[in-house]
């Protein structure tokens, strides 16, 4: 199924490989994940040799985009990786996966939204003011709302200032450290033999992935890219290459920091504080202070871009009528799914209002949830994905290479233990121990069945709506023979 070509005004709102990395980076968010994950992986994992975790999960997120590269340059869909797990594992899982990925950035973003309103109260409260934290939610779900109504360029805009500020404020303790300890800023214990192996690897690996959590969500915007077929899978690459770099020497400094013998009592002493003591210590207090304002627009970039990541999948689901087509409203103009866009919103405002009802606090008892299983439905995805094209590659060995296949192995492999660790970790990633929490993720399970189930039935009932599920346009390698729209046949460029 082919994509249209957009008109000439159309182009002005078409997201180029710049901007698409800037959503990319923005939905991992690179400063909430070291102040939130980081001290958990220190305390509770393997303490010194973190920053192994992040060099593992970085390697295998690097493979998982050399195979993804490899699908993305033939398959072109907006439908992201349910249509990857279609094309490499059947329609059925196809939609159970769909489902699935639908759930997991809605819970995700209805999250963020809930934790942007929490530590923006947290934020007025140590300047004297009162701001119940509902208010301050609903301010981050009009403004994304209205964002990615627009359009994705208006949005990218405003994550671009928000990333390169959070960004230098870790830069700034990383060189601090640096100064301040030279090169013991870089213990090489943290790279010791046992560290790869040390008790609470598990728990390290899970937090690492963790952190790389929506840079999987460039594979969604192939309908507003410029140049879908090559901006995705490079975007993608630069945006693992930049992330996975980042962490590995921000952990490591950190460590450095701490001292290698130290860092995990230190860790478990200061808790959730810890990146945030640090930059205080070695910046001093005002840093530590813009660092935590900061927090809170890093927050609010990853809420931006889940929402539009969220958005798409659902806008995706409703082109393939697995939900109603009305959502499929696309504005070609401005290139923005607009009916899943204010549907999410919606749907963000009915989730916050009964969060609100509930009058507990929030983050006691709901946004580590909501978001963990985001975490953990998405990870789940990625997984899934990885099988799919590690299948496809399979039945094109011999144009992949031996280097693709290798790599795409790797990445299912990886991704399969991955979400083995998250789903067997999921109270310490949702960080509630209520007996019931645990069996969430059998949520999943149940939804996956159900909507492969569906898509039996569909098959059975409605063949020809069965046969149009998860289209896409399969674009020829390098060298291979395609249409010319004349009756002859060219080589593909």
């Amino acid at each position: 199924m082919e994509l249209p070509s957009p008109s000439e005004a159309q182009r002005r709102h078409l997201l180029p490989t710049r901007t698409i990395v800037f959503l990319v980076i923005a939905a991992a968010a690179p400063l909430a994940s070291m102040i939130g994950n980081l001290p958990v992986a220190i305390a509770r994992g393997t303490g010194a040799g973190v920053p192994v975790a992040f060099l593992i999960a970085g390697a295998i997120l690097i493979a998982f985009t050399t195979g993804y590269a490899f699908i993305g340059r033939r398959v072109v869909s907006t439908g992201a990786f349910y249509t990857y797990v279609a094309e490499g594992l059947g329609k059925e899982l196809g939609v159970g996966a769909a489902y699935c990925a639908v759930a997991a950035y809605a819970s995700f973003a209805f999250g963020l939204a809930a934790a942007c309103g929490y530590f923006d109260e947290q934020v007025f409260v140590a300047i004297g003011l009162k701001v119940d934290w509902t208010i301050c939610a609903a301010v981050s779900v009009l403004l994304a709302g209205i964002l990615n109504y627009r359009s994705m360029d208006a949005s990218a805009k405003l994550l671009a200032v928000i990333i390169v500020v959070e960004t230098l404020v870790l830069v700034v303790f990383d060189g601090t450290v640096v100064a301040a300890r030279g090169m013991a800023a870089f213990p090489l214990a943290s790279f010791a033999a046992g560290q790869w192996v040390a008790p609470g690897i598990g728990v390290s690996l899970m937090t690492a992935f963790t952190c790389f959590v929506g840079f999987e969500s460039g594979a969604l915007y192939t309908k507003e890219a410029a140049d879908p077929v090559r901006s995705i899978p490079l975007a993608s690459y630069i945006s693992v290459v930049l992330i996975g770099s980042f962490y590995l020497v921000t952990a490591w400094i950190v460590v450095g920091a701490l001292g290698p013998v130290q860092a995990k009592p230190l860790a478990l002493a200061h808790g959730g504080t810890l990146i945030l003591d640090l930059i205080k210590r070695y910046d001093g207090e005002a840093a530590s202070d813009i660092a935590g304002i900061l927090l809170c627009t890093s927050m609010l970039a990853t809420y931006i871009a889940i929402h539009a990541a969220a958005s798409r999948y659902l806008y995706a689901l409703a082109r393939e009528g697995l939900v109603p087509r009305r959502l499929a409203r696309f504005d070609e103009q401005r290139r923005v799914p607009v009916a899943a866009t204010i549907c999410l919103s919606a749907a963000t405002v009915i989730c916050l209002v009964a969060i609100a009802s509930t009058r507990t606090d929030p983050y006691a008892a709901t946004i580590p949830v909501l978001i963990g299983m985001g975490t953990l439905g998405i990870i789940a995805l990625q997984a899934a994905a990885a099988v799919a094209i590690l299948f496809y590659v399979v039945r094109r060995a011999r144009e992949a290479g031996p280097v693709v296949l290798m790599a795409a192995a790797c990445a299912a492999i990886g991704l399969l233990g991955a979400l083995t660790t998250v789903a067997t970790n999921f109270t310490l990633l949702s960080t509630v121990s209520t007996p019931f929490v645990a069996w969430l993720p059998v949520l999943y399970v149940l939804t996956l069945a159900a909507g492969v189930l569906f898509a039996i039935w569909m098959r059975a009932a409605r063949p020809r709506h069965f046969a149009e599920l998860a289209l896409v346009e399969h674009r020829p390698a390098r060298g291979e023979l395609e249409p010319a729209g004349n009756g002859e046949r060219v080589r593909a460029s």
